[in-house]
């Protein structure tokens, strides 16, 4: 048991599965998940070294101690096939503006997952079509964390940007993101993703960010021009039920506050 412990306190955020594959390589047979919860998880927790965040998913914890929980970590390990997205993957990139006690793992809509806290912090799932469609597989903590492509993040976090903090939070956010690949962002606009109104809100930002941030002063007016041609007639609100001026490039009205909030205190 405490060799298995040794493997999983390395690891600070593991499934049952990883412990029943951790315990199968230290006794070299095959084990079932209910006999590694019994024989090894279970005493664990009793004994206070494990802290059991949800079914299925624990986190390492010292004797009278409460377990110290690393939100991302956490968040990555809840479905095998979500992702961190959102103001999650801001974070992940080290260009979230604000902390938050929030985690977002985005998952198909099919997926039952359902929120729950733990350690202080609130889990939620956020349901989003094509969970594989620019994903990458990063490093964080020592561990392989399925994160969204900072192309899909950008145009998630304008398609939605409650689940980044709303707009103050996610233009600034934004702004600190680096490394966004402009052209790939269009083919993936291009290809239909997020629809017209999306298109709308990637060019007004990006017009925005790129007079703001040395991040997109590489932006060029191609890719913007590429982007107009995704705009067809007609005008959307950026902000539904917000009046503001119109800015005839997007065909969005934009609250006239709108472009103060990258400078706001």
């Amino acid at each position: 048991m405490e060799r298995l412990y040794a493997d999983l306190y390395g690891r600070q955020v593991f499934t049952l599965d990883e412990a029943v594959e951790a315990a199968e390589k230290l006794t070299d047979r095959a084990l079932s998940r209910p006999y590694v919860s019994s024989k090894y998880l279970n005493p664990l927790v009793k004994s206070g070294k494990l802290a059991r965040a949800r079914h299925g998913l624990f986190v390492v914890a010292s004797p009278g101690n409460e377990p110290i929980v690393d939100k991302l970590l956490l968040a990555s390990k809840i479905r095998k096939n979500g992702f961190l997205g959102f103001h999650s993957a801001l974070e992940f990139y080290g260009c979230a503006y604000s902390a938050t006690s929030e985690a977002y793992v985005c998952v198909e809509p099919n997926d039952r997952s359902r929120g729950f806290s733990f350690g202080g912090y609130s889990f939620k799932p956020v349901f989003v079509e094509d969970a594989g469609f620019e994903v990458v597989q990063l490093e964080y903590r020592g561990q392989p964390t399925r994160v969204s492509g900072k192309e899909r993040l950008f145009l998630d976090c304008i398609s939605r940007p409650k689940y980044a903090g709303g707009w103050e939070e996610c233009l600034k956010s934004l702004e600190g993101l680096g490394g966004i690949d402009f052209e790939r962002l269009l083919n993936i606009l291009e290809g239909g993703y997020g629809g017209q109104s999306v298109a709308r809100r990637a060019g007004l930002v990006l017009e925005m960010l790129r007079g703001s941030s040395v991040f997109y002063r590489h932006l060029t007016e191609d890719v913007l021009t590429g982007i107009e041609k995704l705009v067809g007639g007609g005008r959307n609100y950026l902000i539904p039920g917000r009046r503001g001026r119109l800015v005839k490039r997007w065909g969005l009205i934009v609250p006239d506050d709108f472009q103060t909030l990258l400078t706001a205190v």
